[in-house]
């Protein structure tokens, strides 16, 4: 029997992302239908051509910027956004070269498009429109049902620009208790901090980068400087944390090539000397070579987390959230065999819990946050 006008109010809520896994977008079929919807609701809304045009020039960067060049302005899931992957995109806007980037991936996708002459940068007002382009396409998102309870309607609201800069400034953040952060949040937290371009922003990078290779928040501080190791001959660099005051073995995480980048510019602020490895700044924003203490890792999580717009949270937070990746990573290790065989429906699995067989059409997009290139 065929569904009736009614069928798709209840088609079941978008899925939300798992709390552990890397993917930040799944373009799922039926996920791709609902974000379609919403932008092609969007743009009805305009009354003149022109408008709607330049409307939908704005959504075609976004989804651009967000999706590596795949996606198009009404064939992305703007339902599964989160605040921390808008504030990522905009930061990504605001670079200097940005608009010539954009320009390329869109060549990329479309064989038939010539490349255009383009700005070197976009002017601050450019941005600030495609601000309320995204804010508005989410608003139409949730007002047709795409979105998933109320934490993820309070997530929405915190979206750029949606809130008044007074209400920014007022409203208490306060972190809700034993959070687990999302492994898309740290990454937000770890681009955030490298954007800075300060010794804060390059020491807060590494904070983080470390946290999501699995570091605890003793850990961290304990490092120093030896603790740094770099391999000539496979060249790889790890981080060897100390042996435990209860007799516990160190342990060695591997850096990838952003985070050793990150490692390399606040080792150009710190210097080679004796100390601890990630230490605090003084009032002129230099190194000081003290330890990082209590106070000021509350004060690096909250300045951080309203800066990347991810929910607010403590360093405690972070030692869960840290030991939770690496049991998460532990249980996910397979065979390449087996990686190969399965892959897909693992992830999608996690992703979309009502859709026992999902399409193999899919396609899943991880968010370029640590060296915001696209």
């Amino acid at each position: 029997m065929q569904a009736g006008p009614s069928a798709e109010s209840t088609t079941p809520a978008v899925p939300h992302l798992s709390p552990q896994d890397s993917v930040d977008f799944l373009l799922h079929p039926s996920e791709i239908a609902k974000g379609r919807r919403a932008a092609e609701n969007y743009l009805s809304s305009f009354r003149t051509e022109e408008s709607r045009r330049a409307a939908e020039e704005m959504l075609e960067t976004l989804a651009t910027v967000i999706s590596g060049g795949k996606c198009d302005s009404v064939e992305f899931p703007w339902q599964q956004i989160r605040p921390y992957h808008g504030a990522a995109a905009l930061t990504i806007l605001k670079e200097r070269g940005a608009p010539a980037r954009i320009e390329t991936l869109r060549c990329r996708k479309n064989s038939s498009r010539s490349f255009r002459a383009v700005p070197t940068s976009y002017p601050p007002r450019e941005v600030q429109k495609i601000r309320s382009t995204l804010t508005r396409v989410i608003e139409e998102c949730s007002q047709l049902g795409f979105l998933r309870g109320e934490t993820v309607s309070r997530e929405v609201q915190r979206l750029p620009g949606l809130e008044s800069k007074r209400t920014a400034r007022t409203a208490p953040r306060t972190p809700p208790r034993n959070r687990l952060l999302a492994d898309g949040e740290l990454r937000a937290l770890i681009a955030a901090s490298a954007s800075d371009g300060t010794a804060q922003g390059c020491r807060d990078a590494v904070f983080f980068a470390l946290v999501y290779r699995g570091l605890r928040i003793a850990e961290i501080v304990g490092l120093t400087i030896e603790s740094v190791r770099f391999s000539n001959k496979s060249g790889v660099c790890t981080i060897a944390t100390s042996p435990g005051s209860g007799g516990g073995r160190g342990r060695r995480i591997e850096l990838t090539n952003d985070e050793l980048i990150c490692l390399e510019d606040w080792l150009d602020h710190r210097g080679d000397g004796a100390g601890p490895l990630l230490s605090s700044t003084g009032k002129n924003g230099k190194p000081e070579g003290k330890r990082l203490t209590t106070a000021m890792m509350v004060t690096i999580c909250e300045e951080r987390a309203r800066q990347a717009e991810v929910a607010p949270f403590t360093p405690t937070d972070l030692s869960r959230s840290a030991d939770a990746l690496t049991e998460h990573r532990k249980s996910t290790r397979r065979t390449p065999a087996r990686e190969s065989e399965d892959f897909h429906t693992a992830a999608e699995r996690i992703l979309f819990e009502e859709d026992d067989s999902p399409s193999l059409e899919s396609e899943m997009i991880r968010f370029p946050f640590l060296g915001l290139g696209i």
